[in-house]
């Protein structure tokens, strides 16, 4: 602003007091990228330690006087308060997501937010935050995701200053990519699945292995009937038109948008009835708890199972059970279409076939031919 025909700085410091500084520039149009660098120097100045004062009188006079010690920084509290509001407006004001959503998909970024909450700036918070997870890996893109959803929020609240806390507006750059296209899984036949989970302990003599028995033997009989991927079995709900509907609410946010709530289908629809799957959802049977990822919280649960060991060691992870029911959908149910199973599994055409098309070990190409043989159309 102008003061006496000079230019004058008006501050907003972190802890929500201002301080003013008059620069020694002229208030006029001929002086504007004078005073931006101005108070671009000064701005830099007091992020390496310099009081306001201090950095004015170098602006002003070119020389550079003593950083003096730094007083307490309470930018952290300040950042990790803009998170937990951030929590507050998703849930009960927004709606966008349920508790139990915070409480367990974003848990793990908060973790993480913790350990680098004295960053100086967005750019830099998402640098170090990123750092713990591989360059392009889905960890790295959820955490930033979400990181920077928090930031641009908590500017637009008045919460953080716009300056150092506005972040980007693409993400690509931080989240980096893979040097290498990610290994094709191996996907877990119909025999393998019934055998894992008729192998876990629900008759243990621990109650507490019991529990987590039922609890995942729950889970995969979800994730493998109906294709999900791990997350997904904390989004499920019935919808009953006349015929009860199970939908998964889950919304993946992916390079062409987010996807949609999606209707499921039972593969094979034998399982859904054996295993009483819609009843057992429909009376809120317990699940495995998200918190950390449920796909992490599997694969640790699975690492102690024994009948798992030859399966991991064949390339299988806890996606398995999904690309088993896409397998499954392909090789048993050949009427279903490419479109049609990449709709159920909610993805588009493009990434169901780029994921799924290469399979095609012996196995799988003796049964099509043996299927195309059957149904040969006489001459």
């Amino acid at each position: 602003m102008e003061h006496r025909g000079k230019a004058k700085l008006d501050v907003r410091l972190e802890d929500g007091s201002r301080s003013f500084a008059t620069l020694s520039i002229p208030w006029e149009p001929a002086s504007a990228r004078t005073i931006q660098e101005a108070v671009e120097g000064i701005a830099a100045l007091v992020k390496q330690g310099r009081t306001l004062k201090a950095a004015l009188t170098t602006i002003n006079t070119g020389k550079t006087a003593g950083v003096p010690v730094a007083a307490r920084n309470n930018s952290s509290e300040i950042l990790f308060a803009a998170w937990q509001s951030f929590g507050q407006y998703k849930v009960q004001m927004s709606g966008e997501i349920k508790l139990e959503t915070w409480q367990g998909v974003y848990a793990r970024t908060e973790k993480r937010l913790k350990q680098v909450l004295d960053s100086p700036d967005a750019k830099t918070l998402l640098e170090r935050a990123g750092a713990v997870w591989e360059p392009g890996s889905r960890g790295r893109q959820i955490a930033l995701q979400q990181i920077s959803a928090m930031l641009r929020w908590a500017v637009d609240e008045g919460k953080l200053p716009v300056g150092p806390w506005m972040p980007p507006t693409k993400i690509k750059a931080f989240v980096g990519q893979r040097l290498e296209k990610a290994e094709l899984r191996t996907p877990l036949t119909d025999e393998q699945i019934l055998d894992l989970i008729s192998s876990l302990k629900v008759e243990s003599n621990s109650s507490r292995d019991r529990d987590a028995a039922q609890r995942w033997r729950f889970a995969f009989q979800l994730m493998a009937t109906y294709g999900l991927r791990p997350i997904e079995i904390h989004f499920l709900r019935i919808e009953d038109k006349g015929k009860q509907r199970l939908w998964c609410d889950y919304q993946k946010r992916t390079g062409g948008g987010t996807t949609k709530p999606r209707t499921l289908r039972a593969l094979h629809p034998e399982w859904e009835v054996e295993w009483q799957l819609i009843e057992r959802i429909n009376a809120g049977e317990s699940l495995p708890p998200s918190g950390g990822g449920v796909a992490e919280a599997a694969r640790r649960y699975l690492a102690r199972q024994p009948a798992w060991r030859p399966m991991a060691e064949s390339g299988c992870t806890t996606y398995s059970f999904r690309h088993g029911w896409a397998l499954r959908c392909h090789t048993k149910y050949p009427l279903i279409s490419t479109r049609v199973a990449a709709e159920v599994m909610g993805h588009s055409p493009a990434v169901h076939t780029e994921v799924y098309g290469s399979w095609t070990d012996e196995q799988v190409i003796d049964d099509a031919f043996a299927a195309g043989i059957r149904g040969r159309v006489a001459n």
